[in-house]
């Protein structure tokens, strides 16, 4: 049973603790990105929800190269 969860998960959305955990931030400053406009979206009512493939697009977007 633990691999179907874990099957839905990898392909599903993640919630907003999820998702800050999984870019590494506080879920405060993730809210603050989504506020801002600055990172993706998936809503179902009030709930916030997130792809990762949006997620890595954004972490990817973010990339500075060295100086």
């Amino acid at each position: 049973m633990d691999e179907k969860v874990f099957k839905i998960n990898e392909g599903g959305l993640m919630d907003m603790k999820q998702a800050a955990a999984y870019l590494a931030i506080k879920v405060s400053t993730l809210y603050q990105f989504c506020m801002r406009r600055e990172i993706p979206v998936v809503k179902i009512g009030r709930l916030n929800r997130f792809r990762r493939q949006d997620l890595d697009a954004f972490i990817n977007s973010n990339v500075t190269e060295k100086a």
